[in-house]
């Protein structure tokens, strides 16, 4: 085999691999179920990274006991795979349980799928500036980072005035998840497109 031949093999191969992750992107948003998650305000971001915005869900932050205990399994470790069930709503997706395994989700909820990135037996109350006793798991789904313009990536982070920033969000039939919109007041501020 020459070396051209060999640079044009290896050239298709990379090619192909960016194709496929962009064609996996495209297919979790074009057929995906399409369900609103509000946001919460996260710590300032690195200025090292781009110009981005870092997004923290409701449903990151998973209560295993107490009041607001979600259904279904309790013992998780770092690292763990996670099938979150979901009630879409309007207003903002709700989590009802969280599994191991996606076959334990009831029908007619929605499977989402996360990884834990850790768990913690006390929880910081924001309303009373206290650390509670709540046992509670942190969840990444592939969904906490948002690209935007240069400039507008504290808007989405800390929206000031009452602003209220939520994400719309396609969950494909393999449980991911991408976003295809953020929303500013329930109106599309930014809409994920191919180019």
């Amino acid at each position: 085999m020459n070396l051209w031949l060999k640079i044009a093999l290896l050239a298709g191969i990379q090619i192909s691999a960016l194709a496929a992750m962009i064609a996996d992107k495209q297919w979790t948003l074009n057929t995906g179920v399409p369900v609103i998650l509000q946001t919460e305000p996260v710590d300032p971001r690195s200025m090292f990274m781009g110009d981005f915005a870092r997004l923290a869900y409701p449903i990151s932050r998973l209560h295993l006991d107490g009041e607001s205990a979600l259904g279904g399994d309790k013992d998780f470790k770092r690292y763990d795979t996670v099938w979150v069930a979901l009630k879409p709503d309007p207003n903002g997706a709700k989590a009802i349980s969280v599994y191991h395994q996606r076959s334990d989700i009831p029908s007619g909820l929605l499977p989402l799928k996360g990884e834990v990135q850790y768990s913690s037996e006390f929880e910081w109350d924001r309303t009373t500036n206290k650390s509670v006793k709540q046992r509670t798991l942190n969840v990444r789904y592939g969904i906490e980072q948002y690209y935007v313009q240069e400039g507008t990536g504290r808007q989405i982070e800390r929206p000031q005035g009452g602003e209220k920033v939520s994400m719309l969000v396609a969950i494909d039939n393999r449980g991911k998840a991408g976003i295809l919109a953020v929303m500013l007041n329930g109106h599309e501020r930014y809409r994920e497109t191919l180019f």
